[in-house]
């Protein structure tokens, strides 16, 4: 039984990892059409950047918990930090960006803390009811 509940919860948890890296795409596909027709000043994509990466972070939490859910502070702790650890993971790979050890920290533990915090409001939010 308790490998089946550890199996839902990594489903749950990949669940809501795959809603917060789709809707990371599509946000950026839109960052990258409001920069060519815009003209977005740097300073101002780094912000709606971090504006999507909270978005994402809380629609992959609000995912893997659902309403009414149980775990939502290790689940949405571990979408949190999957998704910062596999963002910086794809952008060091391809060698543009400066990634210092302390930023990268920074950002694993915001989101960590973050996906923590979304998780529980999530699992605390009242569960739909099934109407028979």
């Amino acid at each position: 039984m308790a490998g089946n509940a550890r199996g839902e919860a990594a489903l749950s948890a990949l669940r809501g990892l795959g809603v917060a890296v789709g809707l990371t795409l599509a946000g950026m596909l839109a960052l990258a059409a409001l920069v060519v027709w815009a003209g977005l000043s740097d300073s101002a994509l780094i912000a709606l950047n971090q504006a999507l990466k909270i978005v994402s972070i809380a629609a992959g939490a609000l995912f893997a918990v659902k309403p009414g859910g149980r775990r939502g502070l290790p689940l949405g702790g571990c979408v949190g930090l999957i998704y910062i650890a596999l963002g910086y993971g794809l952008v060091a790979l391809t060698g543009v960006a400066m990634i210092t050890p302390k930023m990268l920290a920074m950002e694993m533990v915001m989101g960590l803390a973050f996906g923590a915090l979304c998780g529980v409001v999530t699992a605390n939010l009242p569960a739909k009811r099934v109407v028979r």
